[in-house]
């Protein structure tokens, strides 16, 4: 439905719809990278280490207990199993690009993860940015790197409506209290806002205005997303003063402009600024193990080419999970296969989802601009006239995208769970997805975007291109890069994120989410959730 290159796409998946025209390079990360990758305050992990607080993870769920520890002066150990990208303003960036990407764009795998059929291009083996999880029923992209998720994704921080988070949340989470605290600090420590005028009207947002039009004739509510991007750093862009990425379709790999306001730059900056919290990246936790008082880590510390260097045990009062979704429940799902925590229940692994995503693409048969004016901007709200159900579309542009292309993430509220079991035989916990064939709830998620997408493709013009643009349309599950799940809210935890069964173990990040958050993008409602766990958690549990 894309352009192909030479190697052949993964059909009704996710690879197929965002990586066609992709060519991988071989070039390896240059060294004065590798060594430029460390902040001067990050720990050195010794080989043996007692301390109060540990968080794992640095995604938005890890970063803000991290941050109101710190300010809480609560000592504490961050331990993130990727590296740190470091970007300053004017200089070369750390990040490899869509275009020509190497291995910085992929955790420890030695071909291009975007194809599983056909020829694979070899890439160098390093700790890059996006691990491809080949489960069971589903292809998963999960994050690396000092700040998580927020170094690749679409910087969207879109807020649920009412009438859909209550569809998902318990009745004990209060919408408008969330609506009126916990969202906004999130948007306001992120720097967030919608995509300013003069940048919409630039050539490179095309795809944004095309966008626009069809929604506002086809009758579909629109928004300007809050996004968490340096809008003047995108200027700086369009002026030349800077190398392209965000206008350039930028997105998956990073920003070498440093246009993404990603969490190392306000949430883990603050943490580490309070003195009380260090972060120890490359940093990979194999195990954890109860005490008579408190938990014991194994952890692994790894070189950019991820061989193991050096082994550690960490020993901690208070254990917040923030690995996200796959990396927190695979975790805790192994502590329970292997009795290490053995007081977990049995909803452990259970009630996982994919957000509801779906991906689609519509052909307008003339110049779309989707291949440039990143990151996302725009979102449609299909949630009254839809017959299938609430469903919403974003626009985002891909590198090398097909010229009359435009390509949206939709996002819903979805009905079909996944579980996760460990594998004596894989030596891993392995996630369990139905197939979209033998599952109705993952078919009727399709219809669902697909209506959506036909409404848009049917305000294309003239009637010749109207009628090929609503036969192109095509619809794709198979693969989500916003997991939520596994050790769910009011079933392995409470709505403040205590497992269970243990004093000082706590889960703050997407695992803690049932099955999705509530048709919008996860990152904005994760961190606002553990905003409003680590106001409790603070309050009424560290000593």
């Amino acid at each position: 439905m894309l352009k192909t290159t030479r190697r052949k796409l993964i059909l009704g998946s996710l690879a197929s719809l965002v990586a066609a025209g992709i060519n991988t390079g071989h070039a390896k990360p240059a060294k004065s990278e590798s060594t430029k990758s460390q902040s001067s305050t990050d720990s050195k992990l010794p080989t043996s280490l007692r301390v109060k607080a540990v968080v794992i993870g640095s995604g938005f769920g890890g970063s803000v207990a991290a941050y109101h520890l710190g300010r809480n002066k609560v000592e504490t150990l961050v331990l993130e199993r990727g590296r740190r990208w470091d970007v300053k303003e004017g200089q070369p960036g750390p990040f490899t690009t869509s275009k020509l990407p190497d291995g910085r764009a992929l955790w420890l795998s030695e071909t291009d993860l975007l194809v599983t059929d056909g020829p694979q291009d070899p890439i160098n083996r390093y700790t890059g940015l996006v691990e491809r999880y080949n489960e069971d029923g589903i292809i998963v992209w999960a994050s690396s790197g000092v700040g998580g998720g927020s170094l690749v994704y679409n910087t969207v921080l879109l807020q649920p409506s009412k009438a859909n988070f209550n569809k998902v949340f318990p009745s004990s989470i209060n919408y408008d209290e969330m609506s009126r605290e916990y969202y906004p600090r999130v948007v306001e420590m992120m720097d967030a806002g919608p995509i300013p005028d003069d940048i919409l009207s630039s050539p490179n947002y095309l795809g944004a205005r095309i966008f626009l039009d069809f929604a506002a004739r086809a009758g579909l509510p629109t928004q300007r997303i809050n996004t968490a991007t340096n809008w003047h750093i995108v200027r700086k862009e369009l002026q030349g003063k800077l190398e392209a990425s965000a206008i350039a379709g930028e997105i998956w790999y990073g920003g070498n402009s440093g246009y993404k306001n990603s969490l190392d730059k306000n949430y883990l900056l603050h943490a580490q600024k309070s003195g009380h919290v260090q972060i120890s990246p490359l940093s990979n936790v194999t195990e954890i193990k109860e005490l008579d008082k408190g938990y014991q880590l194994s952890v692994d510390r790894l070189d950019e080419s991820g061989t193991v260097i050096s082994r550690h045990t960490i020993t901690c009062d208070y254990l917040f999970m923030g690995a996200g979704s796959m990396g927190t429940t695979s975790l805790l799902v192994k502590a329970k296969h292997k009795g290490t925590l053995s007081k977990l229940n049995n909803d452990i692994g259970k009630y996982w989802g994919n957000n509801g995503d779906t991906f689609g693409s519509i052909r307008i048969g003339s110049p779309a601009g989707s291949s440039h004016g990143g990151p996302a901007h725009i979102v449609g709200l299909d949630y009254q006239d839809n017959p299938y159900g609430p469903q919403t579309v974003i626009a985002f542009p891909q590198a090398d995208n097909t010229h009359d292309s435009l390509i949206f993430l939709g996002m819903a509220l979805p009905d079909e769970t996944g579980y996760w079991e460990y594998s004596d035989q894989l030596k891993r916990a392995v996630l369990h997805w139905p197939s979209p064939g033998e599952s109705e709830s993952l078919k009727l998620m399709d219809k669902r975007m697909h209506y959506t997408l036909n409404k848009l493709a049917s305000q294309v013009s003239p009637e010749s291109s109207r009628v090929a643009a609503v036969e192109s349309v095509k619809v794709s599950g198979g693969a989500t890069a916003h997991p939520c799940g596994g050790v769910v809210m009011d079933k392995a935890c409470d709505t403040y994120g205590r497992v269970k069964g243990y004093k000082g173990l706590y889960v703050v990040d997407g695992a803690l989410v049932p099955r999705g958050t509530a048709a919008a993008n996860p990152a904005l409602t994760i961190a606002a959730l553990a905003e409003r766990c680590m106001d409790n958690i603070i309050r009424n549990d560290i000593a």
